[in-house]
C-alpha cells in the first residue's frame, strides 16, 4: 500500500470513510492470500476504526471554559496597555470571570480528558503496528479473550444502499487476537472463510428484520378475530425456524472452529491438566516444527476438548495437516486427551465456567447473531479495538480478574415517555415499584435533556423503556460531550442497532454515542421486538443483575406471569397478592425470598445475557436472540462477589 496513502488514513480515523476502507480490505485480503497474515492483520484492525468514532472522541468533551487570565497572558505589552482605555473588554472579561464562578457543576460533565483511543495513530508498518497491538494487548487482563470479526471487501457494493450492502456475501476473516497462550505466543493469528453456502448465509440474516416487521404487521380491527390470531402467531413460528436456521447455518460456516467463541474457563489458572495437555501439544509441533498458528490451534482446541466432538477434532485436523500421518497423529493426541478428561473424576467440565469473550466486530457483520454460537459464553461486542483499549483505560483501575467491578445501588429510570406504550407502562412500572422503589423514575413524561444530564446519567445505571434507543429526546451528541460511569438499559426496538446515514455512509448507532461518553457497558437490541415479551426479558436481567431494595421480597421468578403480563399486577405464584404483600412485611413467614435464593443473582451482566440465550424461560428466538451487550465486561458487585 502507499505509505502517503497509509499515513494520510492512519493519521486520522476522520480519513477513513467507505471508499479507503474499501482500499484497506483490499489490501488485507491481498496480504492474506500472499501468505502475510499479519500484514493482513494491521489493516483489518486500521480498517475498523472509522469517522463516526474520532470525531466524537476527539470533539466529545466539554469545550473548555474561556480563562481571563490565560487570555491576558498571552496579550502583548501593546495590548495590554490598550486594555485600561477599552472599557467594552473589561467588562466582558470581569463577566466572564463572574460566569466562570457562578456555573454550576455537572457530575456528568467532564473533568478529566478522555483518553486516546487509537494506538495505531500515525503508524504506516504493518509490523510495527501488530507489535504495538500486542503491547497493548499485554496491558489488558490475561483472562480476556478478544476475537475479532471482519468482512472481506466487496468494492461493487460500496456505494449501495445499506440493506444491499449487508446482504452481498464476501469472505469472513477471524481473528484471535487475545487467547489463553497470548503471554508466550502475543502474535494474532487470522482464519479466512467462504464458500458456496456464504451468499445464502448473508442473505439470510439481511432478511431477518423484514420478514418479522412482515409477520407482525396485521390490522389491528382484525387482530382480535380469531383466524388473524392464528396466523399472526404461525407467522411469528415461522420467523423463529428461520432464524433458528440461520444460526445453525452460521455454525456450519464456521466448522469446525466453532469452539474459537469461548472464553477461558476459571479453572484454568488452578488445573494441572491444561499444562499437561500444552506440554503434550508442544512437544508435538516441536517434533515436526509446526508454526506458531498450528500450535495455538490445537492447544486452544485442547482447551475445549471436553466439548468437542470426534468429527470436530477430526475436521480441525484435517484442515491443519496435508500428511496423513500427522494428521493421524493429531487425532489421535486429541481423542487420548478427551478420554484422559472424561476419565479424570477431579476434572469437572462446566460449560458456564468462563471468563469474557470480546467480539469485536465489522459494522457490516454487526447484525449476525454471534452470540449463538455459543449461547453459553458470555459475550461482549466492542466496534473496533481502539474503543476497547478506550474504555479499558478509561477503567483499568477499577478491573479485576477480567471484570470492570461496579455496585449498583442507585439508579433511574424512564418509562413509556411518549404515553403511547400505556400496557407496558403499567408492566414496568410495577416492577421498579416493587423491586427498585428507591430508583429515581420517570413516566409518562418527555425528559428534557437537562433532567436527563442531571437526574438519570449521573447514578450508577440508567433503565430506557420505550420507543427506540431514547434519541428522540436528547441529541446524542450532547451525551457524546458527557463524561458517565452509569451502565445503561435500552429496552426499546432497535435500540442498539447500526443505522445509516445515508446511501453508502459509515454506519451509527446509539451505543457509539454512550461509549464516547465513556460509558462502561450498554445493553440493548439488534430488531425489533415485541413488547411483552421484551418486559419479561428486561425484568429478567434487571432482577437477576440488580438486588432488590428489600431482601424480603419475593424473587421477580416466583412472581405468577400471567397476572404481571396482563395488568402489571404483582402475586405469589402459590400464595397470591396476599402472599407477595406478606412476605415482603413477615419474611420469616416464607421459605423463599430474595435473600434466602442465594444462587438467583448474577454478578456478570454479560452472565445474565447468557442465561437469556440458553432459553430457560423465554424459549423463542425473536424474543431472545436481539439482545446484546456492548463496551465492557461488568460485574456487580452489590449482589455477588467478584471472582478471585
Amino acid at each position: 500500500m502507499d505509505e502517503q496513502f497509509l499515513e494520510y488514513i492512519t493519521e486520522n480515523a476522520a480519513n477513513i470513510g467507505p471508499t479507503a476502507r474499501q482500499a484497506l480490505l483490499h489490501h488485507a485480503e491481498e496480504e492474506y492470500l500472499n501468505g502475510n497474515m499479519p500484514q493482513s492483520i494491521f489493516y483489518q484492525v486500521v480498517s475498523l476504526y472509522q469517522t463516526f468514532q474520532d470525531h466524537y472522541y476527539r470533539g466529545g468533551g466539554k469545550r473548555k471554559s474561556v480563562d481571563v487570565k490565560e487570555l491576558m497572558n498571552e496579550m502583548s505589552a501593546e495590548e495590554k496597555s490598550e486594555l485600561k482605555k477599552n472599557c467594552l473588554i473589561q467588562y466582558v472579561g470581569k463577566s466572564l470571570n463572574q460566569m466562570a464562578k457562578n456555573k454550576p457543576k455537572n457530575k456528568c460533565e467532564e473533568s478529566t480528558p478522555k483518553p486516546e483511543g487509537n494506538f495505531l495513530k500515525g503508524i504506516t508498518n504493518p509490523i510495527e503496528g501488530i507489535h504495538k497491538l500486542e503491547e497493548v494487548c499485554k496491558q489488558m487482563p490475561k483472562v480476556w479473550t478478544i476475537l475479532q470479526l471482519c468482512k472481506g471487501p466487496r468494492t461493487e457494493t460500496t456505494f449501495s444502499i445499506y440493506p444491499n450492502i449487508h446482504e452481498s456475501d464476501a469472505a469472513i476473516y477471524l481473528t484471535i487476537i487475545k487467547h489463553a497462550r497470548s503471554d508466550r505466543y502475543p502474535m494474532p493469528i487470522c482464519l479466512r472463510f467462504c464458500g458456496s453456502k456464504q451468499k445464502e448465509l448473508f442473505e439470510s440474516f439481511a432478511n431477518i428484520i423484514n420478514r418479522f416487521k412482515h409477520s407482525i404487521k396485521v390490522d389491528p380491527k382484525d387482530y382480535y378475530s380469531i383466524e388473524a390470531r392464528k396466523l399472526y402467531w404461525k407467522s411469528l413460528s415461522e420467523v423463529n425456524d428461520f432464524m433458528t436456521i440461520a444460526c445453525e447455518e452460521l455454525k456450519r460456516f464456521f466448522f469446525p472452529w466453532n469452539f474459537l467463541f469461548a472464553g477461558i474457563s476459571h479453572s484454568f489458572t488452578t488445573n494441572d491438566a491444561f499444562a499437561q495437555r500444552w506440554t503434550a501439544i508442544d512437544k508435538f509441533c516441536d517434533s515436526y516444527e509446526l508454526d506458531n498458528q498450528c500450535r495455538i490451534l490445537l492447544s486452544l482446541a485442547a482447551l475445549r476438548i471436553g466439548e468437542l466432538t470426534v468429527l470436530e477434532i477430526e475436521g480441525i485436523c484435517t484442515i491443519l495437516f496435508d500428511n496423513a500421518e500427522r494428521r493421524e497423529l493429531a487425532v489421535q493426541l486429541l481423542k487420548e486427551m478427551q478420554q484422559q478428561q472424561q476419565d479424570d473424576a477431579s476434572e469437572h467440565y462446566n460449560k458456564d465456567d468462563c471468563y469474557p469473550c470480546i467480539l469485536v466486530i465489522d459494522e457490516y457483520l454487526d447484525h449476525f447473531f454471534w452470540e449463538e454460537m455459543n449461547v453459553h459464553q458470555e459475550f461482549t461486542r466492542v466496534n473496533s479495538l481502539q474503543c476497547l483499549w478506550r474504555l479499558y483505560q478509561a477503567y483499568k483501575k477499577d478491573i479485576h480478574n477480567g471484570y470492570l467491578q461496579v455496585n449498583i445501588t442507585n439508579g433511574g429510570s424512564i418509562i413509556n415517555p411518549d404515553q403511547s406504550l400505556c400496557k407496558m407502562e403499567v408492566r414496568m412500572r410495577s416492577f421498579m415499584e416493587h423491586w427498585l422503589p428507591h430508583w429515581k423514575l420517570l413516566c409518562s413524561q418527555r425528559p428534557t435533556q437537562e433532567e436527563l444530564r442531571n437526574n438519570f446519567f449521573n447514578r450508577s445505571c440508567y433503565v430506557y423503556a420505550g420507543h427506540g434507543s431514547g434519541l428522540q429526546y436528547i441529541n446524542g451528541r450532547n451525551i457524546a460531550k458527557l463524561q458517565m460511569q452509569c451502565v445503561v438499559f435500552l429496552f426499546g426496538c432497535d435500540s442498539s442497532r447500526l443505522y445509516s446515514n445515508g446511501l453508502y455512509s459509515e454506519l451509527w448507532g446509539p451505543h457509539m454515542y454512550y461509549h464516547a461518553a465513556m460509558c462502561p457497558a450498554l445493553v440493548g437490541t439488534l430488531m425489533p421486538c415485541l413488547d411483552s415479551f421484551m418486559d419479561g426479558v428486561a425484568t429478567e436481567i434487571l432482577s437477576r443483575w440488580i438486588a432488590p431494595k428489600s431482601p424480603n421480597i419475593l424473587p421477580w421468578n416466583e412472581i405468577e406471569p400471567s397476572a404481571w403480563i396482563k395488568g402489571g399486577i404483582i402475586k405469589s405464584k402459590t400464595l397470591g397478592c396476599e402472599g407477595a404483600a406478606a412476605a415482603a412485611s413477615n419474611s420469616a413467614a416464607f421459605t423463599t425470598t430474595s435473600a434466602t435464593m442465594s444462587d438467583y443473582h448474577l454478578g456478570s451482566l454479560c452472565g445474565v445475557l447468557a442465561r437469556i440465550r440458553q432459553r430457560i424461560t423465554e424459549t423463542k428466538l425473536y424474543n431472545t436472540a436481539p439482545y446484546v451487550c456492548r463496551g465492557l465486561p461488568v460485574w456487580n458487585c452489590h449482589v455477588q462477589p467478584p471472582p478471585t
